[in-house]
């Protein structure tokens, strides 16, 4: 069987003629890096609107969902309270920045998945959006496969170690795989992070106009695989004529009255979807990947420069816990600050799977760090016999000098996009974004990946500057 491979850089151009006419398709991770994965599926989405139908992308991933943390958005209502309580598909549906797409979250928790993949109510959804000629895009579990009561019309693999492996360890996959239901369209395929380190690290992109990296024919040809040539990557369109997602959900209330629901509903989405428009074209390549250029700090008087702290290098941070998911370390991070402490969230992969460390500090020398480390216990956000003061002396340097208020803004957008980072005062007066703590450079790979599609580079090295 021959495979047709893409590569997450030249998906845009590559996967709206490989996806045809085929209306309703399956995303499906075969890894378990799923950060990379959730982000792979946005970008997909993204090239199949701009190619010109409207899209929804929906997270079927209802015990654990994790679209909405890539794309900073809300998580309240979503497919299971449509299916399971009844809930207006209208209202749930949120427009995206890009006129023609629309992502349905997961919604309320649920433990169980199959209920929700096997519900009836996909086979009614599924044909409004063929009839329509519409995309509906189904981010789910391989084990969904089987009994996914959508009937995909095809199949896209997630899959950055390449298919073989994805085979090997999914079983599910493969007997979907085998059975040729849904058809495999292509698999999305990346070398893995551990590779990257051969390649000379990613330059910070001039401008959108950048063109992706093509496949190297070479390594197409030895693995069995079909190269597709890249084309240039499709230009976002926002025609003001585009249908709203409402034309592909039927109300199940009177017409006159859904219809102004979803007016309402779909301008107040747009609002707030505008609010996100830069961190969310970024992370989908669709957009300038260099972060606007922070305006320089003010000049100082020699007194106030007399009174700001002693800069430093600060090697030693405090270990508080570790977490699978962001939003979990995320969550510990925001605790620590409100108690004043600062909070570095790096994340790290260990035996193929992705973890998310949370560490208090930085500090200057180890006996700062074991007093940081007594005030964490006595606050009780370290268990009595928890923690440790460790040296992890580097950091990625984002680029970029920032007055406090625009290194608050800049952190919040790394973070709308998956990417944790914190400001450390400079000598100048000024402020730097760092992100991650690291003892090795083989240690920062994986956050530098997340990195590049968020829009920056870091350059490694010890962290210097005083904690604000």
């Amino acid at each position: 069987m021959t495979i047709t491979q893409v590569r997450p850089g030249t998906l845009d151009a590559q996967i709206p003629p490989l996806i045809g006419e085929s209306a309703v398709i399956a995303l499906v991770p075969a890894t378990d890096d799923r950060l990379w994965a959730a982000a792979v599926a946005w970008r997909v989405a993204r090239a199949l609107a701009a190619a010109g139908r409207r899209t929804a992308l929906v997270d079927c991933f209802v015990n654990d969902p994790i679209l909405h943390d890539i794309a900073g958005a809300p998580n309240d209502e979503g497919i299971v309270d449509a299916f399971e309580y009844g809930a207006s598909l209208q209202r749930i549906a949120q427009q995206q920045p890009e006129t023609r797409l629309y992502f349905i979250p997961a919604g309320t928790f649920a433990p169980d998945p199959h209920p929700l993949t096997a519900h009836p109510r996909w086979r009614r959804l599924s044909a409004g959006f063929r009839h329509e000629e519409a995309r509906l895009l189904l981010f789910c579990a391989d084990t969904a496969l089987a009994d996914l009561a959508a009937e995909p019309d095809g199949l896209i693999v997630l899959a950055p170690q390449g298919m073989d492996l994805a085979l090997a360890e999914w079983p599910a996959l493969a007997a979907a795989v085998g059975a040729g239901k849904p058809p495999l369209l292509a698999v999305i395929a990346d070398e893995g992070p551990e590779a990257r380190p051969s390649r000379p690290a990613p330059a910070t992109p001039s401008g959108a106009d950048q063109q992706p990296a093509p496949p190297e024919p070479a390594a197409a040809a030895a693995s069995g695989v079909a190269a597709v040539a890249p084309g240039p990557p499709p230009t976002v369109r926002r025609p003001r004529d585009s249908a709203p997602m409402a034309m592909l959900i039927r109300p199940e209330r009177s017409p006159a009255t859904g219809i102004v629901v979803a007016l309402v509903v779909v301008a107040a989405l747009a609002a707030l979807g505008y609010a996100y428009r830069a961190p969310v074209l970024r992370l989908a390549g669709l957009g300038p990947a260099a972060a606007a250029a922070p305006v320089a700090p003010a000049r100082r008087d020699t007194a106030q420069a007399a009174s700001l702290p002693a800069v430093d290098t600060l090697p030693y941070v405090v270990a508080v816990s570790e977490w699978s998911t962001p939003r979990d370390a995320f969550g510990v991070g925001d605790t620590l600050e409100l108690h004043g402490w600062h909070a570095i969230i790096t994340p790290v992969r260990l035996q193929g799977r992705i973890w998310y460390r949370v560490y208090a500090g930085p500090r200057a020398t180890e006996a700062e760090a074991d007093s940081l480390l007594a005030d964490l216990r006595a606050h009780h956000l370290i268990a009595a016999d928890g923690g440790e003061a460790l040296a992890l002396p580097l950091s990625l340097a984002l680029p970029g000098r920032y007055t406090p208020g625009q290194a608050e803004t800049e952190r919040a957008r790394l973070r709308a996009a998956g990417v944790p980072a914190f400001a450390l005062g400079q000598a100048d007066g000024g402020y730097r974004l760092y992100a991650g703590a690291f003892d090795a450079a083989p240690s920062a790979v994986l956050l530098q990946s997340l990195l590049t599609p968020a829009g920056g580079t870091g350059s490694l090295g010890p962290r210097v500057g005083f904690v604000p």
